[in-house]
């Protein structure tokens, strides 16, 4: 007979990580946002690389993805304005060899960031989670 005669609990299963139906904080979703901002920033002022071009161009690629799986067709629009000037800094880049932006292209490429940041909020976690995915899984290609 065991000395022990308390039944045992049952172990309840607590997940590690926040489900896809339960949004970021307010912390993570503002640290998602600025990054970009940051880059841009840094392309501005002229100290940016490789690295600040990929990281905006990867939030605008999220952002087109998530815009068109949204139906939201004019968002959409803005968001492709901004990635068609981000191949001009690219284009530039490989001409002089430096990194940077004229005024139209930082226009655009912060409304196509500001239009992200707005989808972002609007969309639910699990929404805006598929567009991440399908961006990382397609942009090598």
């Amino acid at each position: 007979m065991p000395s022990n005669k308390k039944p045992r609990k049952p172990r309840k299963y607590i997940p590690k990580t926040l489900p896809l139906t339960i949004r970021h904080g307010e912390e993570a979703e503002t640290a998602l946002q600025l990054a970009p901002h940051a880059e841009l920033m840094k392309l501005r002022e002229g100290y940016g690389d490789e690295g600040s071009w990929n990281t905006i161009v990867a939030r605008l690629n999220i952002g087109l993805v998530a815009a068109n799986a949204a139906g939201k067709e004019d968002q959409a629009k803005e968001i492709r304005i901004g990635l068609d000037a981000m191949l001009k800094v690219d284009e530039r880049h490989k001409k002089s060899g430096k990194w940077g932006l004229s005024g139209s292209d930082l226009k655009q490429v912060g409304d196509g960031l500001v239009l992200t940041d707005n989808l972002q909020l609007s969309l639910t976690r699990k929404q805006f989670a598929q567009a991440i995915d399908y961006v990382w899984q397609h942009a090598a290609k």
